[in-house]
């Protein structure tokens, strides 16, 4: 089984190579895509891909075009949440964010640019099946769509400046913008490894994805109000400006973290159940929790 750090290398060049494009009608836009996803990040979604698939049996190179997609989509999300009508942030990853590098205009258009593409991405990719295809492309558009990511950012959106007292409105808003892409990334890897869905381990491997999701959100509304701007290479306690409510105003800081690290311990149950403990697969879970960024 492949190492953590090997699966970022391998993903990274894939990402490069794959974004070596040109365009007729827009150059500007190319480099506008290109300065999304390539402008650093962890790749912790891509790797879950890769991690999960490599580690059920399957080969790492069918893996890393499906791993692609959810970096696009991921990649596409970071630009319209930065936008002016929606965070309003300027910095992400330690530089400009796509808005304040391009103009809002062009920064919609690389959202919706890079969306298409982590779409066709999957559809292209000649070592995928039929059926791997279809189920690949359903499982990211139930994750990135209305019914999860974008649909909690409407909500996330619509609850602004409000109070909210209810726990679980909080964690139904995080498994929706975060914790449904994570699942999803378990969820992809388990196809492309010839797991049906209605097998254990995609059942198990999907709520793995979605705790750690949660876990992952949590922690990063932490580290909004801990963490240093530098540290986290955008504008801090964020939230907390924009009148926004999540877990660690609810629970406070402490009681955020061991709710966060209560998850990660529920994750990796999941994964002795899969005897996939010591696996990259543990140690991407560990690294989403435990970070300072």
């Amino acid at each position: 089984m492949p190492s953590l750090s090997y699966i970022r290398s391998r993903l990274n060049e894939y990402i490069e190579l794959d974004l070596q494009i040109e365009s007729i009608h827009s150059p500007r836009l190319v480099e506008a895509m290109r300065y999304a996803v390539l402008g650093g990040g962890k790749r912790l979604r891509g790797c879950l891909v890769c991690a999960t698939a490599t580690g059920l049996g399957s080969a790492l190179q069918t893996a890393l075009p499906v791993a692609a997609s959810v970096e696009y989509i991921h990649a596409y999300s970071l630009v319209h949440d930065d936008l002016p009508d929606m965070d309003d942030a300027e910095m992400r990853r330690g530089k400009p964010s796509c808005h304040k590098a391009f103009g809002p205009t062009m920064a919609i258009l690389t959202g919706d640019a890079l969306q298409a593409l982590a779409f066709s991405s999957v559809a292209t990719c000649n070592d995928l099946t039929d059926s791997q295809r279809v189920s690949c492309i359903a499982i990211l558009g139930d994750a990135s769509g209305w019914k999860n990511m974008v649909g909690g950012q409407a909500m996330d959106m619509e609850l602004e400046g409000k109070e909210i007292d209810e726990e679980e409105v909080l964690s139904k808003l995080n498994d929706a913008k975060t914790g449904a892409l994570f699942r999803a990334c378990t969820e992809l890897g388990a196809i492309l490894a010839g797991q049906e869905q209605e097998s254990k381990h995609f059942r198990l491997l999907s709520k793995f994805g979605r705790r750690l999701g949660a876990a992952f959100q949590i922690t990063d509304d932490v580290l909004d109000v801990t963490a240093s701007a530098d540290e986290l290479g955008k504008p801090i306690a964020a939230d907390v400006a924009s009148g926004k409510h999540n877990l660690v105003s609810h629970l406070g800081v402490e009681g955020a973290r061991n709710k966060a690290s209560k998850m990660l311990a529920n994750a990796l149950t999941i994964l002795e159940e899969l005897r996939l403990q010591s696996s990259v697969l543990a140690e991407i879970a560990n690294l989403s929790v435990n970070r300072a960024s």
